[in-house]
């Protein structure tokens, strides 16, 4: 049998909402690319947060057996102005997502296709789990300001993960 072809949607869905949720209980502007949209208010927001995913890259190990790679980058952008602005917020972010990131992170079958998640719970199916790449860590990496004029700081959290699935 062949690679699901629901994979790319189901992990690229829960990763998405896994990291989403972070921004949302701090009340921290978020958008995952490629399917938010970049509003003015977004982008003038004092702190906001870029989320992008890449993969899943599908390897064939052996007949019906398939290990996922996924990687997962986290912008972090802080507007400093004339305010009193803490420069440590982007920072709490930072470990913030740091957590989340090195967390398993469980993938359902979210998505708007049929056999998907509905809202109902009789149609949740656990699908798998992420887990860190082996030899990989969570990486922060601190950009400092990146714009002069309006005084932008930007901080990076990433992560490569590993999936194992059969068909």
């Amino acid at each position: 049998m062949a690679v699901n072809p629901n994979w790319a949607r189901w992990v690229f869905a829960s990763l998405g909402e896994h990291l989403k949720k972070v921004a949302t209980q701090v009340k921290v502007p978020v958008l995952i690319e490629g399917f938010d949209e970049r509003t003015s208010s977004l982008m003038q927001a004092a702190d906001r947060v870029e989320i992008r995913i890449t993969g899943p890259y599908c390897q064939p190990v052996s007949k019906d057996f398939y290990r996922l790679f996924v990687d997962a980058n986290v912008l972090l952008v802080s507007r400093y102005g004339n305010d009193a602005k803490n420069a440590f917020d982007v920072l709490n972010l930072a470990g913030l997502y740091q957590e989340a990131l090195g967390q398993t992170i469980s993938v359902y079958n979210y998505g708007n296709k049929p056999g998907d998640y509905t809202g109902l719970p009789s149609t949740l199916v656990h699908v798998g789990c992420l887990r860190l790449s082996p030899g990989k860590s969570v990486q922060v990496t601190h950009f400092g300001q990146v714009d002069r004029v309006d005084k932008i700081k930007h901080t990076e959290v990433q992560a490569s993960y590993t999936m194992e699935l059969t068909t």
